[in-house]
């Protein structure tokens, strides 16, 4: 009785840490920050090196294509997507940049705008200094 009682309590201490309402959870951003500059400096006809200059190495590449290049973009705000995009570059058979297809959000998206939500303790981080 004793030996269930105890598994009993370990099991429910062991499933309520998962999801303790005080555990901070942390803001996460992945992907490439894309603006409407950056896609309105793109010109048709540039090589993959001068698009990677300009807008940052892709984070998927299409492994069957070289022809298709896809820039997404996750704000995740304590557990919650806040922000997703994805644009995708189109390449023709030369490896020249014909045009993109997807859009960004209809707000005015600059890469401050992005991290304004992340608190100010994150956005720049400190290293603390050692005093002796």
């Amino acid at each position: 009785m004793r030996a269930l009682i105890l598994t009993g309590l370990l099991g429910f201490a062991t499933l309520s840490g998962c999801t303790f309402p005080g555990v901070y959870k942390l803001n996460v951003q992945q992907g490439n920050i894309v603006t409407q500059d950056m896609l309105d400096q793109l010109e048709s006809g540039m090589t993959e090196r001068q698009v990677i200059y300009l807008m940052g190495n892709p984070v998927a590449r299409n492994p069957f294509s070289d022809q298709r290049w896809n820039y997404i973009y996750t704000l995740e705000v304590r557990d919650k997507i806040t922000k997703r995009y994805q644009v995708t570059l189109h390449f023709d058979d030369a490896a020249l940049y014909s045009h993109y297809s997807g859009e960004l959000p209809p707000e005015e998206f600059s890469e401050e705008n992005q991290t304004s939500e992340v608190p100010p303790e994150e956005r720049n981080p400190t290293i603390p200094s050692v005093e002796e």
